[in-house]
């Protein structure tokens, strides 16, 4: 089989339909990736020969101030590396640039985004490239349907990795986050998507699943992070819950590094050295079939925004979230070895290998293999 057919093969398998009038536009070493994706049109493919690119980059598209080094803003889009080994592909940031791949209409507000068709984009595919360096995110998606990031790398962008936000169905498959001061993949204030099979080494936060829905974070490995996992809900946001996502069979561990958060104003920046998995003012959440061990400060647990963030009465009053974890279940996880070298930012009874502040209704522990605990006993799951 051939490369091209090959690669064609690869996206049919991702779950991309191939349009019979879709073309093919092949970008050589040297030339220009956006160039190419501004003659494409919905459904063609932008091949990418093996190389290092630096991109001239043009306004991003929801903050024009920034420059961005690849803008897709139109349907149906497919940027994929023609074979060539692992890191064949490398987008680099040239001098100045906020974000590496930007994947959004112009002008789109969150806002409104989520309720306006006329605002998002449907069916944009990234496939197998490396892009390093940028002053803000690697890959970023905003206001995206039906789209998928696989098989790519991103590496030491300031913020975040692979950042997905106000997005609908989509997936994120088999790729690699390092070296981000705030996450690695983070899926923020979005629904319906899949992260599965991803490597997160040497980020503050590994992996975030931040005031999103049905949503599954599963077949993961979070290690060198400051923290591994968090699912949680936050503050001041235009989606106001986390809500029916499944965290499961993913390996949390040795999660350990200083906080490198750049904002201090950033909740990233509270996160702990030494933090597992954590679940965080969540509503029905599922956590089941993890791996957690050998994160200093504890290793999975179930918190109040307001207890977590040590808030007063009066501050936990103006937040416009509901703080408590609800009907959450945690099962069948095996965490050990957790909580030998608390961070200060923590209670020290929260050391533990599996943590709960008693906080919220109808959450249940089944199943769970741990050495220690706070409290003592937890509400079993019926």
């Amino acid at each position: 089989m051939t490369r091209m057919a090959l690669a064609l093969a690869s996206l049919l398998l991702l779950g991309g339909a191939l349009p019979t009038a879709a073309r093919v536009f092949h970008v050589k070493s040297g030339h220009s990736i956006q160039a190419a994706v501004d003659q494409a049109s919905t459904g063609d493919i932008v091949m990418i020969a093996p190389g290092t690119y630096h991109e001239a980059g043009r306004p991003c598209p929801t903050e024009p101030g920034n420059m961005c080094a690849v803008v897709v803003d139109k349907d149906g889009i497919t940027l994929m590396a023609q074979a060539g080994g692992a890191g064949a592909v490398v987008l680099e940031n040239a001098g100045g640039q906020d974000q590496g791949i930007a994947i959004a209409k112009q002008g789109a507000d969150g806002a409104t985004c989520i309720g306006d068709a006329s605002q998002r984009i449907r069916g944009a595919r990234v496939t197998g490239l490396t892009v390093n360096g940028f002053g803000g995110d690697g890959i970023f998606l905003f206001c995206v349907d039906d789209w998928s990031v696989t098989s790519c790398s991103a590496n030491d962008d300031a913020e975040y990795g692979i950042f997905p936000s106000h997005c609908g169905p989509g997936r994120v498959s088999r790729n690699v986050a390092t070296g981000a001061n705030d996450t690695g993949i983070y899926i923020g204030q979005s629904h319906d998507v899949r992260v599965d099979h991803n490597r997160a080494t040497g980020n503050v936060s590994g992996f975030e699943l931040e005031n999103c829905s049905h949503s599954r974070v599963d077949h993961n490995e979070a290690t060198g992070n400051t923290g591994g996992v968090l699912t949680f809900t936050n503050v001041f946001l235009d989606v106001k819950q986390n809500a029916d996502n499944r965290v499961d069979h993913n390996f949390s561990h040795d999660n350990n590094k200083p906080n490198s958060c750049l904002d201090p104003s950033d909740e990233v920046c509270a996160v702990p050295p030494g933090t597992g998995l954590l679940v965080l003012a969540t509503d029905r959440n599922q956590v089941d079939h993890n791996v957690v061990t050998g994160n200093d400060s504890f290793g999975i647990a179930v918190a109040n925004f307001c207890v977590a963030n040590n808030l007063t009465p009066d501050q936990c009053n103006a937040l416009d979230i509901e703080p408590n974890p609800d009907f959450n279940r945690i099962l069948f996880n095996h965490a050990t070895g957790n909580g030998a070298n608390p961070s200060p930012l923590i209670n020290p009874v929260f050391a533990v290998d599996l943590a709960w502040d008693t906080s919220g209704t109808g959450n249940c522990w089944t199943g769970n293999v741990v050495g220690t605990t706070f409290p003592a006993t937890f509400p079993p799951c019926f």
